[in-house]
């Protein structure tokens, strides 16, 4: 095995071996980074027929914006951000969420 193609094989291993992880992080004003959820809130994937059945009709539907498309659907306590007509998204306004104290 020539070392360009040991090099590649150890750098598709390392690459494979690296766990995927993510998380929607809000920073407050402290600084202190805070994940926050509400109970029932729409999903990453969730269509917009799904969010208006189980959520209602939203209070407010911003225009589409970009591409790809994004749309922004606002909620009491909350606003889902959508890429087409798929949830990508979801924000929970923390004024009116009691974030947990540490």
């Amino acid at each position: 095995m020539s070392r360009v193609s040991a090099s590649c094989t150890g750098l598709v291993l390392a690459l494979c071996l690296v766990p995927a992880a993510s998380a929607d992080i809000l920073m407050l004003p402290s600084g202190d980074p805070q994940v926050v959820e509400k109970p029932e809130q729409p999903v990453r994937g969730m269509h917009q027929r799904t969010v208006v059945q189980r959520f209602g009709e939203p209070l407010s539907r911003h225009p589409t914006v970009g591409e790809p498309p994004i749309t922004r659907w606002d909620y009491e306590g909350f606003s889902v951000i959508f890429e087409g007509r798929h949830v990508i998204h979801t924000v929970v306004d923390a004024k009116r969420v009691a974030l947990p104290r540490r």
